[in-house]
Order: structure tokens, then sequence, then C-alpha cells
């Protein structure tokens, strides 16, 4: 049963204090930009304790609080921050040219400088490749470039 000012034994400011400190770790840990909006919804309802008794006012009160934020914020937090936005370092390499530094034949792996580096190579058409014959990277998977 919910008691006006405590639930489980507990006071009502501590449980949303406690939620609020669980949401930012949360979102610390995935940068979601989700959970960050709840704590912040947590925390108004731990103000709301202060003032009001009843634990499904405060509930209420912490719902629509973090329901707004998420719905009217989110977006622009996410663009503001661009959250998911970047591309790796690998990600950027794919659709550059490569020059093949080790002939690369059908079912074999070679090697290409791409970007100052040299690369474990292996073809996508299994076609032969000779040295200083310039490929395309079509993508990479671990440490081998796929080239076309």
């Amino acid at each position: 049963m919910i008691l006006a000012s405590s639930v489980l034994g507990m006071s009502c400011t501590w449980l949303w204090l406690i939620v609020a400190i669980v949401f930012g770790v949360v979102e610390a840990m995935t940068l979601g930009i989700i959970s960050i909006w709840f704590a912040i919804g947590a925390l108004i309802a731990m103000l709301f304790a202060f003032v009001i008794d009843s634990f499904f006012i405060q509930l209420i009160i912490f719902l629509c609080v973090s329901l707004i934020l998420v719905s009217t914020t989110r977006k622009v937090a996410v663009e503001k921050l661009k959250i998911g936005q970047h591309k790796t370092n690998v990600e950027e390499l794919i659709g550059k040219e490569a020059i093949v530094v080790k002939t690369i034949l059908p079912h074999e792996a070679g090697e290409v400088k791409l970007e100052g580096k040299v690369w474990r190579t292996v073809s996508d058409s299994k076609q032969t490749y000779e040295v200083n014959e310039i490929v395309t990277v079509l993508r990479i998977e671990g440490v081998t470039v796929i080239v076309k």
C-alpha cells in the first residue's frame, strides 16, 4: 500500500533522487539522449515531493515532465550534439581509391596502400589486380579491405 509520504518505507524525496541518479547513470553509459529527460523528470518529482504528499500525483508529474521533455527537446538536443552523425575513420575510407602494392589474386589476399597505410586486401569480384593498379574500397571487414 502506498503511504502519503513514503513508498516501501522510503521517503519519496529519496526515492526520486535515486531514480534520477539511476537514469543519469544509464544516460552516461548509453548517450542515447533519452534517459536524461527521465532523470530531470525525477528531479522535478522530487521537488514536488516536498510539497505534495501523494506519490500518485508525484508519479504523474514525473511521467508528464519526462514525456514532454522527450517529445519537445530530444530532437533539438540530438541535432545540436550531433549524436551518431559522425563517421568513424574506417567509414570515411569507403569509396576511396587505393593503390595495389602486393598483387591481389582470386581467393588470395594482397595489399593496398590507402591514406598512407598498407592494408590486407581481397577482391570482391575475385579478379586479379596487379601492383600499381588503382582500386576502390567497397567495405572493410575487420582489418581487411574489400576492393573492386
